[in-house]
């Protein structure tokens, strides 16, 4: 069965190599003007639309309510134009020689103003063919497919797709095809058009850009590379190629119903809500305001935490660290400039290809905890050499890491060689103790004297015979002095203390990464890491593979751990898992003391990230490894996000959840488990009701072994008022 596995596997990367031949192109047109909000996909991956952006080969353009948008093709000055709730897909192929544009528009209304041109212009329907050579015309599209095309200059040839049949619709008509197969003409008054649709055709574009001639007409030029997104809270995205796992889920972008500014460079957004933080509830007010100046970007995030008494809490105002844990971040520039630099939250961070460190958080406590993270970097003009050290929290560096990356060949001219990055990663934990929280700390209970009494319920806790007065509670002032004066009280009980000790952990890995194909439609590219837990084993990724393709983003990798090792050491649940307490005997037990129990493995790991019809969009990742003695280490990964507004009012809906270190998937709750999910409801403008829930789970209490009852299961959860402006 495991053979099996091994040669599906090896068809799978075979076959995507075979479908690698694809082509790319440079930008083929570029946006004016646009108006609310537009969402671009490219390459499978979702963001709003800015003036000036250039758009490319099968970039898809969506309008949401009260949106416009006005784009000019780059190579004869064509224009057109979208309306709101409407979908647009730009093309073009090349017919003697000459850049034919062939878009389609699924839903919604286009406009179109076609320079003449003798490779001509399509725009494709569900139901319909509109072709012209030169003209002025709008195009609408029904729900059930059917298409108005209006001609307010020259002629439109409409085909239908169904029957084939073919009508030209000439100058200040209407033509008419549905889905049945029937086309019929009629004459059309501009009244019968929308006055938001005639008002935004009329309105004036800025001057046209120079004409610039293409290169080559025959054949699309060579890929002119997009700039890398940047996500909303300024995170920069990894230098390193993407290895799509859970971690990778396109952003669903965010609703609104505000139009977006160009160069605005702060916006303002805050809360008013409940949260749970142990047993207590506090009332939420919270202001994030975001700040951009060029390569700086600076978020807060301010919060009164006030409890039933009217008290604000003083746990988050009492220390000066506290007053450095209300940034949210500050950032300068991003991974691959010359220097960049961020210092704050990390919700996921991840070095190389994650033998080492992936989805690393410093926020799984968040907002009960605080923690201020630091990344800095810089590329050097040596072999394209890049530099990146961080910590989770400036104010105690307890957890550091660090890594190089260098392109040996770089500036050379040997093929796919020339493109070879090796890397390393060093992270080091300085003591897992100190991952244990006060809480943790508070439930360690001990008896001092052995005599089967807990301290806190024994009148003499140490055992020399001598009362401890903290234990005198309900005996009179006169009582209490006569035992003084007797020599009765104990003033100083000698107890056990807990102490904490220390246990460092240190992990290395080196690894290369080898792109093989790269065009707009398909990549595939190579990767390799071998990694060391000091004073344990090795473990070891080869071959690795990674993908995009259609709808999906693609990675498959073999791995081979010796016993005594552990993949991904530093993962999202790490903070959670650095040490816990033995209650019974008061041991401490850090993450690495329980490398013991993992055995030499070996197996395959993959991950699937599909867009689903642009409305749901959903990660899952699966690992099997596998052991000489037929046991098994398994993990999931999962996450879905449903596409924003497509429930009324739903501007974000979505779900996550892991588990790791399973043989057999048998408890949803697990202490290797970790649930996450978001819902927000839009109340209009700038402002929507949001629930956060995130539930993480402990095994402190018998039977061991099983998460039950709430005791064991650690909730957060928020839910509150949003807004922007």
């Amino acid at each position: 069965m495991k053979k099996m596995s091994l040669k599906m596997s090896l068809m799978f990367v075979i076959t995507i190599l075979l479908v690698g031949n694809l082509f790319a192109a440079d930008s083929i047109a570029k946006t004016l003007q646009k108006k609310g909000t537009i969402y671009l996909t490219h390459d499978l991956k979702i963001s709003k639309l800015k003036n000036s952006e250039d758009l490319f080969i099968n970039d898809e353009l969506e309008t949401a309510e009260s949106s416009f948008a006005a784009v000019r093709f780059n190579d004869d000055n064509s224009l057109v134009k979208l309306f709101p709730h409407s979908i647009l897909k730009l093309n073009i192929e090349i017919i003697d020689n000459k850049i034919a544009k062939k878009n389609t528009v699924t839903s919604g209304k286009f406009w179109a103003k076609v320079t003449k041109n003798k490779a001509g212009f399509e725009v494709a329907t569900p139901s319909t063919v509109c072709s012209v050579k030169g003209t002025e015309f709008l195009v609408s599209v029904a729900d059930d497919g059917t298409t108005d095309c209006y001609t307010f200059e020259g002629e439109v040839q409409m085909t239908n797709k169904s029957s084939g049949a073919v009508i030209s619709v000439p100058a200040g008509k209407k033509g008419q095809s549905t889905s049945a197969g029937l086309l019929n003409i009629n004459d059309f008054d501009p009244a019968d058009i929308d006055a938001d649709v005639l008002g935004f055709i009329q309105e004036t574009i800025p001057e046209k850009p120079k004409f610039q001639k293409p290169k080559s007409p025959v054949k699309p030029p060579s890929v002119k590379p997009r700039p890398k997104p940047v996500a909303p809270d300024g995170q920069e995205p990894t230098s390193d190629p993407v290895i799509p796992g859970v971690q990778d889920v396109p952003e669903v972008p965010e609703a609104s119903d505000e139009p977006q500014k160009k160069d605005k460079n702060w916006n303002m957004g805050g809360g008013v809500g409940t949260i749970n933080i142990g047993e207590n509830i506090y009332t939420r007010f919270s202001l994030m305001p975001e700040i951009t100046f060029g390569k700086f970007g600076i978020g807060l995030n301010i919060e009164l935490l006030i409890d039933g008494n009217g008290d604000v809490r003083e746990e988050d105002w009492d220390e000066w660290q506290d007053y450095i844990n209300k940034i949210l971040y500050i950032r300068y520039a991003k991974r691959g400039d010359p220097f960049f630099a961020r210092i704050g939250s990390f919700p996921s961070y991840t070095l190389g290809h994650g033998l080492v460190m992936k989805n690393y958080s410093n926020m799984l406590r968040f907002p009960a905890e605080r923690q201020i993270g630091l990344q800095l970097g810089g590329k050097l003009p040596i072999k394209e050499l890049e530099l990146e050290v961080f910590t989770s929290n400036v104010t105690k560096n307890e957890i550091l890491a660090f890594r190089p990356t260098i392109k040996p060949l770089f500036g050379t001219n040997i093929p796919i060689l020339k493109n070879l990055k090796l890397g390393g990663t060093l992270a080091h934990d300085k003591n897992q103790y100190l991952g244990l929280t006060e809480e943790a700390i508070a439930l360690v209970r001990f008896d001092t004297d052995g005599d089967g009494f807990f301290d806190e319920d024994d009148s003499d806790p140490d055992g020399d015979n001598l009362i401890d007065p903290n234990s005198l509670d309900g005996l009179s002032d006169d009582v209490i002095q006569e035992m003084i004066n007797a020599g009765l009280i104990d003033d100083f009980e000698d107890l056990d203390e807990f102490e904490l000790g220390t246990d460092d952990v240190t992990v290395a890995s080196v690894d290369y990464t080898l792109p093989l194909i790269e065009t707009k439609f398909f990549t595939l590219g190579h990767y390799a890491e071998a990694a060391k837990i000091l004073e344990h084993n090795m473990g070891f990724i080869f071959p690795g593979f990674y993908s995009k393709f259609l709808i999906f983003d693609m990675a498959l990798e073999y791995r081979m751990f010796e016993d005594d090792f552990a993949p991904a050491f530093f993962d999202e649940l790490y903070d959670e898992q650095r040490a816990y307490i033995v209650y019974e005997t008061n041991d401490v037990v850090s993450k690495e003391d329980l490398l013991w129990i993992r055995e030499k493995s070996q197996g395959w790991y993959g991950s699937v990230t599909a867009n689903l019809f642009k409305i749901l969009y959903i990660t899952v990742a699966y690992e099997d490894m596998y052991t000489e003695n037929s046991g098994n280490y398994r993990g999931l990964w999962g996450k879905a996000a449903l596409k924003q507004n497509l429930v009324p009012k739903i501007s974000r809906a979505e779900i996550t959840y892991s588990q790791t270190g399973f043989d057999k998937l048998e408890y949803f709750k697990t202490t290797n488990a970790l649930l996450t999910g978001t819902l927000a409801y839009s109340l209009g403008g700038s402002t929507q009701l949001v629930m956060t829930y995130q539930e993480r789970y402990v095994d402190i209490m018998e039977p061991f072994g099983e998460i039950k009852g709430t005791d064991e299961t650690v909730t957060t959860m928020n839910f509150g008022v949003e807004f922007k402006f």
